[in-house]
């Protein structure tokens, strides 16, 4: 017969496997995240917020392996911010430049630096409350089940004249109200 196209190719020789393999069963402790050892060398004041951010409910959102990294650089600068905060405060925000010169602490603009990163990095993993309303929002958004979803819409009450709600109670067959 002809426009049959080829024979479907041996499943084991497959490149690309849409459907699931081997699902196992989720852990009871699924929603539990581990906290992992804080970078080392950080500041004590930085290793007591990390553990504090993994003891918080925003940790059950990071995923311990594949997020470590940049949460580790996020408390490193945590921690470059704390040293640079602590080198300003003892050589002031003016010092002497390299003529003799009363200029603005370089740290500074070090510092404006790093607390942009920071920042963008504090909202991705929902660490200002603003981020954790961007993240509640979404995470609800997604949690919705199809009949929430249905029943929000037709929240309006029994007294809708919309015709298209006849059509979804099956009151309406081939154009005539049943």
């Amino acid at each position: 017969m002809a426009g049959r196209g080829p024979a479907p190719k041996d499943p084991e020789k497959r490149q690309r496997r849409n459907r699931a393999q081997g699902l196992e069963a989720i852990p009871e402790n699924a929603g539990v995240v581990e906290r992992p050892a804080p970078p080392a060398g950080l500041l004590k004041t930085v290793r007591d917020r990390w553990v504090a951010y993994w003891e918080s409910p925003v940790a059950q959102l990071a995923d311990p392996v594949s997020d470590l990294p940049a949460l580790e650089r996020l408390y490193r600068l945590y921690d470059d911010l704390e040293r640079s905060h602590a080198t300003v405060r003892k050589q002031g925000h003016m010092v002497r430049g390299y003529r003799d010169q009363t200029v603005m602490n370089p740290l500074l603009k070090h510092m404006q630096l790093v607390q942009a990163e920071v920042r963008q990095l504090e909202d991705r993993f929902g660490l200002s409350p603003r981020a954790r309303l961007s993240l509640g929002v979404t995470l609800g958004e997604a949690a919705k089940s199809l009949s929430d979803l249905n029943s929000e819409f037709t929240a309006g009450g029994e007294d809708d004249d919309d015709p298209r709600f006849d059509v979804i109670d099956g009151d309406v067959v081939d154009g005539e109200t049943a």
